[in-house]
């Protein structure tokens, strides 16, 4: 069995915002992520559950009928094709956990989610 260390990760660089380590498993992924205050996540949905459990600041998801915000030590659990976004209230250290391995994260096939010309952030 593999043991990934966060520590010894190179971090994909999304945006100058937003960064994430990845540890893939072969059936999940788990992410290391850093994001700026003011970054915002476009609406989305994915095909699998995602976690995310946030270790320091403060991110505002929207979802279909109300909002969250997460601080410390609180996680959030989005099913499976629930359409989401958000915005960092407060720079943020979270770990994002998806049930089912992110080929788009892999081979950085959501970068143009991310894209955007006001240097804002597209992720989770």
């Amino acid at each position: 069995m593999p043991v990934h260390d966060f520590d010894k990760i190179q971090p994909q660089r999304i945006t100058d915002l937003y960064r994430r380590k990845i540890a893939h498993g072969e059936n999940m992924s788990v992410a290391r992520v850093e994001a700026g205050q003011g970054s915002v996540t476009a609406a989305h949905r994915h095909s699998h559950e995602e976690v995310i459990i946030l270790l320091k600041g403060s991110w505002r998801f929207q979802m279909p009928n109300h909002a969250v915000t997460l601080r410390p030590n609180q996680i959030l659990t989005i099913p499976a094709g629930v359409e989401h976004s958000s915005v960092v209230l407060e720079d943020v250290l979270a770990i994002d956990v998806s049930g089912s391995k992110r080929t788009d994260w892999l081979t950085c096939a959501d970068r143009e989610l991310h894209d955007d010309p006001d240097q804002s952030l597209w992720g989770v």
